[in-house]
């Protein structure tokens, strides 16, 4: 699957390659306020950092205790990973391993861990967007779809207690059942997962305010409400296991929105280029840190 992520990826850079003026792209970035891209790569780091603390309280709910500067380590390796190395090795299949790691019963829990602080930072991302849109000129009928879903999302984290009792009693028994023993109808799970939810929106917020630094830094000229429902919607998008770690669907989506909302098509790419050189320099932490576990080859090792 490896060779058909990095097609896609491939396909759509070389597609925005051959269709922008490459030479104003960069000419927009020689006079770019560099400033404001040292202002962005701020907000990215202080998110990473929210997010690790999201990630520890999330963790804590589920049993495991782990100091939050552990935490705030471990995720910046998986930032580090997911942007830079094949998906073989999931930063956050590191993390969660890493997590685990030493600890008797702990796989379940860690890995329950990242995948729920990951659902966490999916529902700030839709209520994002879905504030977004009262302000954005969006069809109806995908307004009220959106927010209908999201009502829906609510309404199942409301009544967990409810129906996570029924589901596990209800699953077949056998090697892989041990997910049914997370404690995630307890009140101590609930407590984090609603602690966890503004912290959530904060991130994103966050990540939103470092792109619209971006785009002033280019001259891509948009509402922040466009920015909002540009980079929450195309996060969504660049998740999706069918590119490789989001490169090119991450950058056409810019492009493709951005002249949608009325902006300009080299600034959107310029915007776009400047988040990549921000992903990079935020992730440099992450670096460091698999470096003094040994490199990847000896985590490809424990994790195998």
């Amino acid at each position: 699957m490896l060779w058909i992520k990095l097609l896609l990826s491939a396909l759509l850079l070389g597609y925005l390659i051959w269709a922008l003026d490459l030479a104003a792209i960069v000419e927009l970035l020689k006079t770019a306020d560099w400033s404001l891209v040292v202002a962005a790569t701020l907000c990215l780091i202080i998110g990473q950092i929210f997010s690790a603390i999201r990630w520890a309280w999330l963790a804590r709910g589920l049993g495991l205790t782990v100091q939050v500067g552990r935490k705030i380590q471990l995720y910046f390796l998986g930032m580090f990973l997911s942007l830079f190395l094949p998906s073989i090795i999931g930063g956050d299949v590191a993390r969660g391993y890493l997590l685990a790691k030493g600890r008797a019963k702990a796989g379940w829990p860690a890995a329950a861990s990242v995948i729920l602080e990951r659902l966490n930072g999916v529902v700030g991302l839709a209520m994002v967007i879905s504030f977004c849109m009262l302000f954005l000129d969006i069809p109806a009928h995908w307004v009220w779809l959106w927010n209908g879903g999201l009502m829906l999302g609510f309404l199942l984290m409301l009544s967990t207690g409810f129906w996570w009792p029924k589901l596990a009693a209800s699953a077949w028994q056998g090697k892989l059942s041990g997910w049914k023993e997370l404690q995630i109808a307890t009140p101590e799970f609930s407590a984090a997962w609603w602690k966890s939810l503004p912290v959530s929106l904060l991130f994103q917020l966050l990540v939103v305010q470092a792109h619209v630094f971006l785009g002033a830094a280019v001259g891509l000229e948009l509402s922040w409400y466009a920015y909002g429902f540009i980079v929450c919607l195309i996060a969504l998008a660049s998740a999706l296991p069918i590119s490789f770690n989001g490169f090119g669907i991450r950058e056409a989506g810019y492009v493709g929105l951005a002249v949608w909302f009325g902006g300009a098509s080299e600034a959107a790419g310029a915007m776009a280029a400047l988040w990549v050189l921000v992903l990079l320099i935020a992730a440099i932490p992450g670096g460091i840190v698999l470096w003094k576990l040994g490199g990847t080859k000896v985590l490809q090792k424990e994790t195998n």
